[in-house]
């Protein structure tokens, strides 16, 4: 693995401390409730969004769970279903849709109350967490709804709620191969990903800055335990090249890492920008050895094996059509110039190993999300 893979603990402290600073910038008394030197309340996704965005109201509900001494009384939120999430706490059900409310705690026990001081009747439920102690949130939290657009950048509803149990099984056995045939990688997963939320709905699966430490997983129900593996290893990718890159993207290339990659490539197509862009290939770098580990070791049999085949091909292609697109050597500073030929060493390895493979199939007629349906009819 690449040097620079092993100073990640380095990196992620240097996330941490910014957000540090940007907290102490916001609240100078925030240390005197939250303990400064435990960074494990400081991989909090939603402490992420909310210093992203202006309103210091969510701080209280944000960090009460990890308090040294909690306030007597705070301001919670719940969602479009009635449900208020406290981070490190748990989920209260209520028949108050979208509403700010009041929560309590006398003699041990929650209480939740309107506007109007009335007490307002909740269930309580606990946490839930997967294989590897990682939490599935289970509904959706206000702070997260601006970061579900569609194409249009517009803000739409997705289904959490519903969907999530549907695949618990499938993400814990994806985790634990992972864990099993790429366990370096795993171990990065774990330190960089706390939560993960499954849903149904647009946009595809994400990452994002603004919930750094948490992935969103766009599942259907004929999604299994291969759709899980390679989306794991994809959107897990974003979250730790943005700790890895954290303070030497400005390092990477020649122009500002906020330029449109269509200003590079003179390619009108080439939406995003450069260092958005460049991602793409440290998730492949990624995904295609944990795929091409899975079909040496035969994981998988039958229409799961197939799927894995078709989505290696597939990912490979796409690996090397950014290998390709980022081959300008005038684009990269030093830094940038060691990540890319990282990819680029890396994409040939594994093309070099399974040449063959990945030229049997056609996956030229594949969507942004790889479809099995479409695969299947292509390659019978």
């Amino acid at each position: 693995m690449m040097n620079f893979y092993n100073d990640f603990d380095n990196c992620q402290g240097s996330v941490i401390d910014s957000l540090k600073l940007l907290l102490y910038k916001r609240n100078e008394g925030i240390f005197e409730r939250i303990d400064f030197e435990d960074d494990s309340i400081y991989q909090e996704p939603l402490l992420y969004s909310y210093v992203t965005q202006q309103d210091d109201i969510w701080l209280d509900s944000i960090i009460y769970g990890y308090e040294k001494k909690p306030k007597e009384k705070i301001i919670v939120f719940s969602n479009k279903k009635g449900i208020v999430y406290i981070p490190n706490v748990g989920y209260f059900y209520t028949d108050r849709i979208a509403q700010k409310l009041f929560l309590e705690k006398m003699d041990g026990i929650f209480l939740i109350k309107d506007q109007q001081n009335l007490e307002v009747p909740y269930r309580y439920e606990a946490l839930f967490f997967l294989d590897e102690n990682i939490e599935l949130v289970k509904t959706q939290h206000p702070l997260f709804e601006s970061l579900f657009r569609n194409n249009l950048d517009i803000i739409v509803d997705v289904d959490i709620d519903e969907t999530h149990s549907k695949h618990i099984n499938h993400i814990n056995i994806a985790l634990q191969i992972i864990k099993e045939y790429n366990p370096d990688y795993f171990g990065l997963i774990k330190k960089a990903i706390k939560k993960v939320m499954i849903y149904e709905g647009e946009p595809y699966s994400f990452a994002a800055i603004q919930a750094h430490n948490m992935i969103f997983l766009n599942a259907h129900d004929e999604n299994d335990e291969v759709f899980f593996l390679d989306h794991i290893l994809h959107e897990g990718a974003h979250v730790i090249f943005n700790a890895l890159t954290y303070n030497s993207k400005i390092e990477l290339f020649t122009v500002p890492f906020k330029t449109n990659l269509s200003e590079i490539t003179k390619e009108k197509g080439d939406h995003g920008e450069l260092y958005g862009r460049f991602h793409g290939m440290f998730t492949q770098a990624n995904i295609n050895l944990c795929l091409e580990t899975c079909i040496s070791k035969n994981v998988f049999i039958g229409k799961k094996n197939k799927e894995l085949l078709g989505r290696f091909s597939s990912n490979m292609k796409r690996f090397k059509a950014g290998v390709n697109k980022f081959n300008i050597p005038t684009l990269y500073k030093e830094e940038g110039k060691k990540w890319y030929n990282f990819f680029s060493l890396r994409y040939n390895d594994i093309y070099i190993r399974n040449e063959k493979l990945i030229d049997s199939f056609d996956v030229s007629n594949q969507p942004y999300v790889f479809s099995y349906e479409i695969f299947n009819e292509t390659n019978p």
